[in-house]
C-alpha cells in the first residue's frame, strides 16, 4: 500500500503539485516546499485522531466523501466551495480549533518559507485531497473489501464499507450477521486491515525542525483534550 506521501503524490493523476502551483501562483519547487512542510503535521494529527474512535470518525466520513474524493481526482473539484470548506472543517477537528490549525500553518510557513496565508490556503485543499485519496487507497486496495464483510444492513454505520472497516478497527462494531466471518478470521482480517492503515500513516522522514513540530503538536493535541 502507499503512504500517505505516495496518496497525495499519485493525486490528481500525478500532477497535483503543477495543479497547486497554478492556482496558488507559486512556483512548483514553492508548492513543493509547502506540502513537505505540512504534511509530518498532518500525519501526526491523523494518528492522533486514530487514538480515540470518535475523533477519528469524521475522517473516516470524510474518506467516504464524494467532495472529498473529486478533490482527489480533479484540481478543479479541490478548489470548489464543498471540498474547501469540508476540508477546513477536518483541518478545525483535527487540530482542535481553526487558530491551533493557524499555529501549525505559521510554524510550516517558516520551515517552507512561504507566508502563513499561503500555508493556511493550502492546508484544507491538501487534507481534503488527502482524505479523498486515503479512502480511494484503501478500497483500491481491497482492505476490508464488502465480500469479507458481513452483508450490510440498515444497522451497520452509514457511510459504506470503509465506514464499517474503521469503525471495526477501532472500536464501534457494526450489528452481527448470520454470515459473519467466524473468530479467526475475523482476528486475521483485522490484523492485516490494521498493517495496512499503519503502513498508510507512516510519517515522512525526519525533517529539520521536527523537534519544534513536535513540541507545538503536543500542546496542540493536549489542549484539545483539556
Amino acid at each position: 500500500m502507499s503512504n500517505i506521501v505516495d496518496i497525495i503524490q499519485s493525486a490528481q493523476g500525478g500532477q497535483i503539485i503543477e495543479n497547486l502551483s497554478d492556482r496558488l501562483g507559486l512556483a512548483s519547487w514553492q508548492t513543493r516546499s509547502a506540502v513537505e512542510a505540512l504534511l509530518p503535521a498532518l500525519v501526526a494529527a491523523l494518528r492522533n485522531a486514530a487514538e480515540e474512535p470518535q475523533s477519528l470518525r469524521p475522517v473516516i466520513d470524510a474518506a467516504n466523501d464524494s467532495a472529498h474524493r473529486a478533490a482527489f481526482e480533479s484540481a478543479e473539484d479541490a478548489h470548489s466551495q464543498a471540498s474547501v470548506e469540508g476540508g477546513d472543517a477536518i483541518v478545525a477537528h483535527l487540530f482542535g480549533s481553526a487558530s491551533a490549525a493557524g499555529e501549525v500553518s505559521q510554524f510550516a510557513a517558516r520551515e517552507s518559507g512561504l507566508r502563513a496565508d499561503v500555508l493556511q490556503r493550502l492546508l484544507p485543499i491538501l487534507v481534503s485531497v488527502a482524505a479523498g485519496g486515503l479512502g480511494s487507497t484503501l478500497e483500491r486496495q481491497g482492505v476490508g473489501h464488502p465480500a469479507e464483510q458481513p452483508a450490510p444492513t440498515p444497522a451497520a454505520p452509514s457511510g459504506g464499507w470503509l465506514s464499517a472497516l474503521f469503525g471495526s478497527l477501532f472500536g464501534n462494531k457494526p450489528a452481527a450477521q448470520p454470515q459473519a466471518a467466524t473468530p479467526a478470521k475475523a482476528a486475521d482480517t483485522l490484523d492485516a486491515a490494521r498493517d495496512h492503515i499503519r503502513e498508510t500513516l507512516t510519517p515522512p522522514a525526519n525533517a529539520d525542525g521536527q523537534a519544534g513540530l513536535d513540541e507545538l503538536l503536543a500542546r496542540i493535541f493536549a489542549s484539545a483534550k483539556s
